[in-house]
């Protein structure tokens, strides 16, 4: 047997080990974001709960995903799938359910930028992903006391995450992996049952196997549409290249980790009414980089160097106009061609950030707007300096500035 097949077995067998034994006790937890990976993991493991008699059926399976309000271009196909899945639930008895979870108001992405002021996240500190992602999971795993967390991890998704794979390797089996909290604690198990399955194999996977609640048709067009090129089609063997473009990004539509988003883009090409988001992202950057946008301060009142700290109360005004422009383009081209829009706010969201200036502005004077800048300021020096160094205002003094 070549390819994926003997992977595939291999991760029923795991998971059919996994659920029939009995010295773990309570529920698992499948994570679904819609994407390939999370498709092909759910596939294994509702396949392997199909191979045991009903009588089997004693652990129950919550299937997760986190709604961050953002991932426009990849909702409206999950919620398809997500009927799909529940049909086959309903139509098997399955002891399964279908959980969305998100996060709280005035903790979600937006709320944390147009409202509180929150710098960006990046690279290394994705803030939005704990918030927006982890915490909503972390919630609902503790309320239902989940046993075991099945997810999609691969070595070939990114060199950064076979360098995280390989050290686990060097302590165990791969299969399993464990996140502990800072005092070395751990919170929580996970079993990766395709942790070996390389981009080829997944697609291969959902051509040939397809997924038991149906074929993965719209999932391959939304590929195709995000990389040009990718999704359900012949791939030249014997290369997989770890970070190859059919592993598309989806996500959030306003990402500012990613240096380029490619993927947005790219679907813009096609569906002309993401393109205001596209171009909305690159606008919010562009102002967090101006430092007359930041407060040079933290929310607590921390003084920071110029530059630095918070969006001002007055550039978050200024960037939610922003938004909303973008929203109402979005408007426009989607009845344009004939969809349906996909808005950022709704009437509760507005209402907390705006109540959140009117907060800040009465509690908290210094994030109102920059301090003015006499003829000397101090910024920090970047790269593996440390400290600050002072710079010449060349604004001072200059008619009209």
């Amino acid at each position: 047997m070549n390819g994926y097949k003997p992977k595939e077995i291999t991760a029923i067998a795991e998971i059919l080990k996994a659920y029939t034994n009995e010295a773990i006790e309570g529920p698992f937890n499948v994570a679904y974001s819609g994407g390939k990976d999370s498709t092909v993991t759910l596939a294994l493991v509702m396949r392997a709960l199909m191979m045991l008699p009903r009588e089997k059926w004693t652990r129950r399976i919550y299937i997760t995903s986190a709604q961050t309000f953002l991932d426009l271009t990849t909702d409206a196909t999950k919620q398809n799938e997500f009927v799909k899945i529940q049909k086959l639930i309903d139509k098997q008895q399955l002891p399964m359910e279908i959980a969305e979870v998100s996060a709280k108001p005035g903790s979600t992405i937006l709320d944390c930028i147009l409202g509180k002021g929150y710098p960006l996240p990046h690279s290394n500190d994705k803030w939005c992903t704990h918030k927006a992602k982890i915490e909503p999971q972390e919630r609902f795993m503790k309320e239902k006391q989940f046993a075991l967390a099945v997810v999609g991890t691969r070595i070939a998704e990114s060199k950064q995450r076979a360098e995280t794979i390989g050290s686990m390797a060097a302590e165990g089996d791969v299969f399993y992996a464990e996140r502990k909290d800072k005092k070395g604690k751990v919170v929580a198990t996970s079993l990766q049952p395709i942790v070996h399955f390389t981009t080829e194999d997944v697609w291969t996977y959902l051509a040939t196997e397809k997924t038991p609640w149906g074929d993965a048709e719209e999932i391959s067009q939304l590929y195709k549409d995000a990389t040009g090129e990718c999704g359900l089609r012949r791939r030249k063997a014997g290369k997989d290249e770890t970070g190859d473009a059919c592993g598309a990004r989806f996500g959030c539509v306003i990402c500012p980790v990613v240096t380029i988003d490619r993927s947005t883009q790219e679907l813009s090409k096609k569906k002309p009414w993401f393109q205001p988001y596209a171009d909305l992202r690159d606008t919010m950057i562009r102002m967090y980089k101006d430092p007359k946008n930041r407060s040079g301060h933290r929310r607590n009142g921390m003084k920071l160097a110029y530059g630095q700290g918070t969006f001002t109360v007055k550039a978050r005004m200024e960037l939610f106009e922003l938004f909303m422009a973008a929203e109402e383009d979005n408007r426009i081209l989607a009845r344009y061609h004939g969809v349906e829009p996909q808005p950022l706010f709704t009437e509760e969201l507005v209402e907390r950030i705006k109540q959140q200036w009117q907060e800040d502005l009465a509690s908290k004077p210094w994030l109102e707007d920059a301090e003015e800048l006499g003829r000397f300021f101090e910024v920090k020096l970047k790269g593996a300096n440390e400290g600050y160094q002072v710079e010449w205002n060349h604004y001072y003094d200059t008619p009209g500035a």
